[in-house]
């Protein structure tokens, strides 16, 4: 019942006729602007949002209404309304090749992309009042985008490539989510987060694989993934470690589930098919926990136990 009736008094704010300021003949823009930039500077936000409101609807040709559109950003920010900021910013670049507040913007528009990559929502219908009950993850990316395209070559470009990338993780859409970490480690090898896209890199591959889930590609991609990182970062020896304890993970997955099958096969007197799939985790995945289990069950089945130290090929049990 309180939902219904705050949506109701959303509704009926959003559609109420807006508070009008009556400007007298005397009163110019740089009045306005005096108070506003007054405001700015004690951060009363409220203020700011007025006297720049009243610049932009009664003076919208003046010198002052450029920086009213840079005001109203800013303050929308701070009282957590991220979806109107970032309008009204995009509103004060529109058709400027060289705005004063360039650089400070993308660095807002970036925190904003940030705030909504970690769930801070947006009203829906573009609605200026009411709940903020929306997903804004699609507005994340093409904040984002945005930033990429503006200012290729500035630090704040290759961490929205990142954030972009984890973001495409974060949604499961690890194709997209590898092509842009990769797209970063190719653009800018040099930099920190090169080696952390390597990381991640890997964390995808390890996402995609579980017990009853495994494509033999992905731990393909999972090897080359760290062969490419040593030959990039050869002196990176802890980071490369963290790349082999996942991909000896992403083997215990696999070598779990072939043990899975291999048990079934067991418990119902299938002791060839038991052997095959015992021999195959022994062949294929020799160094996980489940290898041992694996040798344990393979011996007490099999007529000749594996000699010590030799693998097993399957013409040996066929």
């Amino acid at each position: 019942m309180k939902l219904i009736k705050y949506f109701l008094l959303s509704c009926l704010l959003l559609f109420s006729p807006m508070y009008s300021y009556q400007v007298t003949p005397n009163q110019t823009a740089y009045e306005f602007f005096t108070l506003a930039n007054h405001a700015f500077e004690k951060s009363e936000w409220i203020e700011v949002i007025k006297y720049s409101k009243i610049i932009i609807q009664k003076f919208p040709n003046t010198s002052f209404t450029k920086d009213a559109l840079y005001y109203l950003g800013v303050s929308y920010f701070n009282l957590k309304d991220y979806d109107i900021s970032n309008k009204y910013f995009t509103r004060y670049l529109k058709d400027d090749f060289n705005p004063k507040y360039f650089e400070e913007i993308m660095h807002y528009k970036y925190s904003i992309a940030h705030f909504f990559k970690n769930g801070a929502k947006k009203r829906m219908f573009d609605w200026k009042k009411g709940p903020k009950l929306a997903d804004a993850l699609e507005d994340a990316i093409a904040i984002f985008d945005e930033i990429i395209a503006s200012m290729p070559n500035h630090e704040i470009a290759i961490r929205s490539i990142f954030a972009k990338a984890e973001l495409h993780f974060d949604q499961n859409d690890f194709k997209e989510a590898i092509s842009t970490f990769e797209s970063l480690v190719e653009k800018y090898e040099k930099h920190e987060l090169a080696v952390e896209s390597f990381i991640q890199i890997q964390k995808v591959y390890l996402k995609q694989t579980t017990y009853r889930k495994q494509d033999p590609n992905v731990l393909e991609f999972a090897k080359l993934n760290i062969e490419k990182f040593k030959e990039m970062h050869s002196r990176e020896e802890e980071k490369a470690k963290i790349l082999e304890d996942m991909l000896l993970e992403m083997k215990e997955k696999y070598a779990k589930g072939f043990l899975e099958i291999a048990e079934f096969y067991e418990k119902s007197k299938k002791n060839d098919a038991a052997i095959l799939y015992y021999s195959k985790i022994l062949e294929s995945f020799p160094e996980t926990e489940s290898a041992k289990v694996a040798k344990s069950r393979f011996d007490k089945i099999s007529q000749s136990p594996l000699p010590k130290g030799r693998g097993l090929n399957r013409e040996d049990h066929g």
